[in-house]
């Protein structure tokens, strides 16, 4: 992708104008989506994807609210609507949730910012018109549910408080058949399911984690889940709230963040000390290591996983980068030239 000044120029030029930096030629394939976390004014970061999973970065765009300047400690900080016309941005140090508009040739338009319902925000998900954001602080943490519609304009819906004893819940997203929406809780070790009826929470079913620390997950498209555990650093599946692969040893340290290929066959971890692993899912949901060791890809210290296609992305929040792999055929990822932002990460979405 050609753009007509240096990337870093364009961070700065966006940044001083709220984010007017375009890159010109052809619209780009897709696009991965970070954001900074500062505490003088979080922004997104958009990085243009090429056709062979290149990374370009175009321009960075103001939220209008601020950061914490230190890691979220949870996955799905930023979110992208199925159709790619909308990303959401939780904005942790100021308690609200900002929403762009993407434009056919990936330009980003904030059109929207409201109070996140509760304190700390630190994952977002949207789904059948709906944004569930994940509050983790405060005297109750809590889920507040929005309806968004296609121009990205959210309004807030309802506050469903977690269960008692909610502590260091990390992520928050919706099943596929969008009938429930699922909590981790690193604190409580625990998961929560909460059905969904026209964007309404009902009663949660409580679920022991496998293994201590139930940190990230992702669901396959058949609707099972994998959960990382950073207390002993395992990764569990899950079947209709039931464990088919308990905790499987990762073979590396600290497995917290997960992400699942778009045909569901793979999925893989996040390690903060710094690598990833690979496991198939099987056609009953167990897991199975792709390496004996665990050591599928390197990465300085992933923090986040997004999959466009057949290529992964990882961002690496102590080094400022993002890192990129090519999905081979057995599972297997390909290292390709990553892209280097120098700021702090938080969040990872991409299309």
């Amino acid at each position: 992708m050609k753009v007509t000044f240096p990337a870093a120029l364009a961070v700065g030029f966006a940044l001083l104008s709220g984010g007017t930096a375009m890159a010109h030629g052809p619209a780009p394939q897709g696009a991965v989506y970070t954001q900074t976390n500062s505490p003088t004014g979080n922004a997104v970061h958009r990085l243009d994807r090429g056709p062979n999973g290149s990374l370009t970065p175009v321009a960075t765009y103001r939220t209008g609210g601020v950061g914490t300047g230190a890691t979220l400690q949870s996955q799905g900080a930023v979110a992208l609507s199925d159709d790619g016309r909308v990303l959401l941005a939780v904005d942790a140090g100021s308690n609200d949730v900002a929403a762009f508009r993407i434009g056919r040739r990936g330009h980003l338009t904030l059109v929207d910012r409201l109070p996140s319902g509760g304190n700390l925000p630190v994952s977002v998900d949207i789904a059948d018109g709906m944004a569930y954001v994940l509050n983790r602080e405060g005297a109750t943490p809590n889920v507040a549910a929005f309806s968004v519609d296609g121009s990205g304009r959210l309004r807030a819906r309802s506050v469903t408080p977690l269960a008692p004893g909610a502590a260091g819940a990390a992520q928050v997203s919706v099943a596929p058949d969008g009938r429930s929406l699922t909590v981790s809780e690193r604190g409580s070790n625990r998961l929560e399911t909460f059905p969904l009826r026209g964007g309404r929470l009902g009663a949660p079913t409580i679920t022991p984690s496998s293994g201590p620390v139930p940190f990230g997950f992702a669901f396959s498209p058949r609707g099972d889940l994998v959960v990382s555990e950073a207390g002993n650093s395992t990764v569990s599946s899950y079947r209709n709230l039931r464990a088919v692969s308990a905790s499987l040893p990762v073979g590396q340290g600290a497995a917290c963040w997960v992400a699942i290929d778009e045909r569901g066959r793979f999925a893989y971890t996040g390690n903060a000390t710094g690598s990833i692993s690979g496991f198939e899912i099987k056609s009953d949901g167990k897991l199975r290591a792709l390496n004996q060791d665990g050591l599928t890809a390197t990465s300085p210290r992933p923090n986040d996983l997004a999959f466009a296609g057949h290529y992964l992305y990882a961002i690496n929040p102590a080094a400022g980068s993002v890192t990129a792999y090519r999905q081979l055929g057995n599972g297997a990822l390909q290292p390709l030239p990553g892209a280097e932002l120098g700021t702090s990460l938080a969040g990872l979405a991409a299309r």
